[in-house]
């Protein structure tokens, strides 16, 4: 059984620090199909607090959070990190043929390491981080709700329409035609089309139905707008005023799913945190420490010491030229409530 943390080590924002060598160990995972998936832990040198789940964006290895999950580790929190199948350490020596799924990447993937944390470190409390699509994660396992807390980093709804004219065009172009045409081309998508890292065909064949859709993920999967309006844990949930990946209006029309959540949306505007440009991946770059990673561990030690997460306040954003054409929260819900007949 581990102990609780000293307190006596603090720095001025009141959050706890580890003062021993934090450790990064590699392991396989393995996945609810016998997948074997490639997996990092980083561990605190002394004792850990709890553990972070982070569940990576689309197309984003693992390799790619190390130092922000070195810095938690550093400060007393356990992560553990996985790379999807078909992705980073976790892809074949070719894609071509190879079958994967967003599906599968929740049902197997993401589930196999709740229940590996759960496994090992069941007896400390345990969050989860969700970039971009792994923030979508709470809408398709169960799993996501037994946490104590979640943060969600440039997480949205992926509907194409969710974009202004120009963007809504290209991305319309993009899963219509050109996803489909070098899918069967060439049997995957290679991440020179445009995400910097080759993903499986049945992967982006599988979000292109669902970002044609206004319902986005819930038109192949009904139950989970039950499982958004279900979750009810603490959450941070940053999004960026300069992410073309992630407007204001795809942000919000995740965000008013999660009814029950308490919820604080952080929306950042670079230029007011100092950290020069941010976009959908920044947040986990080094440059982000001051104050995003350190607000996000003190959001980490409020939860897993069961306290109301403290506020954070900046100045308001303002609006980005992508931005001015967006709607408000109840006009999104009004949306939801309508009939969605249109294509």
């Amino acid at each position: 059984m581990e102990m609780e943390l000293p307190r006596a080590i603090e720095d001025t924002s009141g959050t706890a620090v580890a003062s021993a060598r934090p450790s990064f160990t590699e392991f396989v995972l393995h996945a609810g199909d016998g997948v074997p998936l490639a997996a990092n832990l980083h561990a605190p040198g002394g004792p850990a607090r709890g553990t972070l789940i982070l569940h990576a964006g689309a197309a984003t290895p693992q390799r790619f959070y190390r130092p922000f999950a070195s810095f938690l580790a550093e400060n007393g929190v356990r992560v553990v990190t996985y790379d999807y199948r078909g992705v980073g350490r976790s892809r074949p020596a070719s894609l071509r043929g190879y079958r994967a799924t967003m599906t599968e990447w929740a049902h197997l993937d993401a589930r196999a390491a709740h229940a590996y944390v759960r496994e090992h470190f069941g007896d400390r409390p345990v969050a989860i981080l969700g970039h971009s699509f792994g923030g979508q994660l709470v809408g398709l396992i169960d799993e996501a709700r037994d946490v104590a807390g979640a943060i969600m980093v440039a997480a949205q709804f992926g509907y194409y329409g969710n974009w202004p004219p120009l963007g809504r065009l290209r991305y319309g172009l993009t899963w219509r035609a050109l996803v489909p045409t070098l899918t069967a081309a060439l049997g995957y998508l290679p991440g020179r089309a445009g995400l910097g890292e080759d993903l499986p065909r049945g992967v982006v064949e599988e979000w292109a139905r669902w970002c044609l859709h206004p319902d986005y993920l819930i038109s192949g999967h009904p139950d989970a707008a039950a499982r958004f309006a279900r979750f009810d844990r603490p959450t941070a949930f940053y999004s960026f005023t300069d992410d073309p990946l992630a407007p204001l209006r795809a942000v919000r029309a995740l965000r008013v799913r999660l009814t029950s959540a308490k919820l604080e949306h952080r929306r950042v505007d670079p230029s007011l945190v100092g950290a020069g440009p941010i976009g959908h991946h920044g947040f986990f770059r080094s440059k982000c420490r001051e104050p995003l990673w350190t607000e996000t561990l003190a959001f980490l030690t409020d939860v897993f010491e069961g306290r109301a997460p403290r506020k954070v306040r900046r100045p308001s954003p303002s609006l980005s030229p992508f931005e001015s054409w967006d709607v408000r929260d109840e006009d999104l819900l009004a949306d939801l409530r309508g009939c969605r007949s249109r294509p």
